[in-house]
């Protein structure tokens, strides 16, 4: 099964009321809520479950998100991928605060995300980014209760709010009231919430290959445009981001093409970084062969016009999901703000784009006297499914040797 189930652990933030502000989302490897991963590939995970599998909306709705990031993820600006108005940048305290890792800090504050400081003892090194944090959390176990007030008296001097952390009894929580704390987390008001999605497992084969291609000075946008076409989850996860709310888009992209051209290489990489840090599993190749199959005939007998070869390319893709998610096709496509066109043609094999659909996947099973075919002009033939079956298989073993 070209399919898993993506976990996350959300533990919400309180205010002084008593009311979830935020939530802390904690990297879970299974349903146990084990923590098996470095910080790196637990970053990635969880940036990539939270924003581009289960969809930031339906995990912390218009709370901020805290996420704890190392300075991997960091260098890479792989944030750029995501809705700054959401992200705390969780740093922990045993980050290296260079000059160069301080500018990045600044860059990304300017461009709108949340910085929160994990746990930081106050000294010299460590002002610097003090200065320049929204949030620092303060774990109050590791601090002497009869320190803790001076403590908090010396964090006052920065402009972050405080968050206190570990909080587990009544007793703590009115003591870090006293002290004017202005978040809470900890077990006395929740403990983590396992939450759980169906996404989309992508191959190591077709990422790497991707990355690779993507690092080549002698590529371009059309080489990038190939391979992505060719991974059934690529595709799907590509065009579910480029649709997602981070874009303000005034109308939907419905095509490999025209979301490449948009996001342009550097983004593209930057996704695939993160993908491969993740670590990925096997697709099944049959599965693949037939999508492949379906996006090139599609595309093949698409509507004369600008665009239009991508839009089937689209649909015969698409077409598959359901079979390599075991999950309906319509549930699938919720997540993703395709046009009307594009998704009438899926569900319902309506309008143009759905008739050759249909015509595709007759061929396909073998109906080649199906009254579908002759409603096409030039009729497609039999050979015209081989050879689309022919170009799948083609360029799956091409993946393969890459």
């Amino acid at each position: 099964m070209a399919m898993r189930t993506a976990y996350l652990g959300r533990q919400p933030i309180f205010n002084a009321q008593i009311k979830p502000v935020a939530y802390e989302l904690l990297y879970r490897s299974g349903a146990v809520g084990s923590a098996d991963q470095n910080d790196t590939r637990a970053s990635a995970n969880v940036l990539i479950n939270a924003f581009l599998e289960m969809g930031v909306q339906r995990v912390v709705g218009k709370a901020k998100a805290f996420i704890h990031v190392t300075p991997e993820i960091l260098d890479d600006e792989l944030l750029r991928l995501f809705d700054p108005s959401q992200l705390v940048l969780e740093l922990m305290p045993d980050i290296d605060f260079d000059d160069a890792f301080l500018e990045t800090v600044d860059r990304l504050r300017a461009l709108g995300y949340g910085i929160c400081v994990d746990d930081l003892l106050i000294h010299e090194g460590t002002v610097p980014l003090l200065e320049r944090a929204h949030f620092v959390k303060v774990d109050i176990r590791s601090v002497p209760a009869d320190e803790l007030a001076g403590h908090v008296a010396a964090l006052r001097q920065y402009p972050a709010a405080l968050v206190a952390e570990k909080v587990e009894t009544h007793e703590q929580f009115a003591q870090c009231q006293e002290l004017g704390f202005d978040l809470y987390l900890g077990y006395f008001f929740a403990k983590p919430k396992l939450v759980a999605g169906r996404a989309m497992a992508e191959d190591r084969l077709s990422v790497m290959h991707l990355l690779a291609t993507l690092h080549n000075p002698n590529s371009d946008l059309s080489d990038v445009q190939t391979i992505i076409q060719r991974s059934v989850s690529l595709s799907y996860r590509l065009l579910r981001y480029v649709n997602s709310a981070a874009f303000y888009l005034t109308r939907e992209i419905n095509s490999i093409a025209q979301a490449t051209v948009m996001l342009g290489q550097r983004r593209i990489r930057d996704m695939a970084t993160l993908m491969a840090l993740t670590g990925m599993d096997d697709k099944p190749q049959e599965l693949t062969r037939t999508a492949l199959a379906r996006a090139r005939l599609c595309s093949q007998l698409a509507p004369v016009g600008r665009g239009n070869a991508d839009i089937g390319f689209t649909v015969g893709l698409f077409s598959a999901l359901d079979a390599l998610l075991d999950k309906p096709l319509e549930q699938l496509l919720d997540g993703m703000p395709l046009s009307e066109e594009v998704r009438r043609a899926l569900l319902e094999h309506h309008g143009p784009f759905g008739q050759i659909l249909a015509v595709t996947i007759a061929l396909e099973q073998g109906d080649y006297d199906s009254p579908l075919l002759d409603a096409l002009e030039p009729k497609p033939s039999e050979r015209a499914y081989l050879e689309a079956a022919d170009w799948a298989s083609e360029a799956v073993a091409e993946m393969l040797a890459a």
